[in-house]
């Protein structure tokens, strides 16, 4: 195999195994992940578009750290995945007596009603200060427009989409947007421990 085939092999199955790790609490720092670091540099990247989705608005939030997900209930592998790395998140976050919110926005919400978001965010202990939101397609739209959230139907009926987190800082502005593939809720933690300033 040439050098060149050898190296996509190797990036396909890294990126396999991320997605592939089991979505528990009791997984682990995958071997050979990038060292977490303190008070890293986060610069605004630009004024985080506001919305307001049943009944929660951004804007509203303004004096805590927002981490904002992208989700679905019938996902049934990157999804799973980040909202146990979240839960995970939320736990750190309330030992630490951190005021940070959590916000997981349905990019389905046609089949995403209220009771299969509330059944999804009890199965991943979520606690109060982590909203799992959705609204009329019509009303849902320009929010997922504003983030870059484009949804793709494949053939087995899941949805393609971009797997992306978004941290707010106090201020209203966007500080770092994560990927679900180097996305670790021991750096998230960090991330929003250095915008308190703690």
């Amino acid at each position: 195999m040439p050098v060149h085939g050898k190296r996509v092999a190797l990036l396909l199955g890294a990126t396999l195994f991320l997605f592939c790790l089991p979505a528990n609490g009791h997984e682990e720092r995958p071997v050979g992940a990038s060292p977490l670091t303190k008070n890293a540099p986060m610069p605004a990247i630009r004024m985080a578009p506001d919305f307001a989705l049943d009944g929660v608005r951004l804007s509203g939030l303004r004096g805590r750290p927002v981490l904002i997900a992208f989700i679905y209930t019938s996902c049934t592998r990157a999804c799973p995945l980040l909202s146990a790395r979240m839960a995970r998140l939320q736990k750190k976050l309330i030992a630490a007596r951190l005021p940070a919110v959590l916000l997981s926005v349905t990019v389905d919400p046609q089949r995403d009603d209220a009771k299969k978001l509330a059944l999804f965010a009890k199965g991943f202990g979520a606690r109060p200060g982590w909203h799992f939101l959705r609204d009329e397609p019509a009303r849902l739209a320009p929010v997922l427009a504003a983030y870059d959230e484009w949804t793709q139907v494949l053939p087995s009926g899941e949805l393609d989409h971009p797997a992306r987190l978004h941290l707010i800082d106090g201020a209203g502005r966007v500080r770092e947007i994560y990927s679900l593939a180097f996305f670790d809720e021991e750096q998230a933690f960090l991330d929003i421990v250095a915008l308190e300033g703690k």
